[in-house]
């Protein structure tokens, strides 16, 4: 058995802090991929209220963050929210499965 691992950036909010309107699917992690959301386990098998969920961002150095990807992350900012009715955060994290 071994444990894998990746990460990244996304938009979004741990799964305990967010009540999403999931009611035709089995689970929260059916309901992210369904909305085109990343799940983040920052945990060995997680519960979905230790899990991040939100939209990916795009790493960049610091020198080529630009009005286009401030406008993206703002664009995935507010549709995290109108998804969730919680405002996102933008989040760094390891993501183990």
């Amino acid at each position: 058995m071994s444990i894998d691992y990746d990460g990244g950036m996304i938009v979004g909010e741990m799964g305990g802090n967010i009540s999403p309107d999931s009611g035709e699917f089995d689970s929260m992690s059916e309901w992210a991929e369904e909305n085109g959301m990343k799940q983040m386990s920052t945990l060995y098998e997680a519960e979905p209220e230790w899990c991040y969920y939100g939209f990916e961002v795009k790493d960049v150095l610091i020198s080529d963050i630009d009005q286009a990807w401030i406008d993206d992350l703002r664009s995935k900012a507010a549709k995290f929210e109108q998804l969730t009715g919680t405002p996102a955060k933008l989040l760094g994290a390891i993501n183990i499965f």
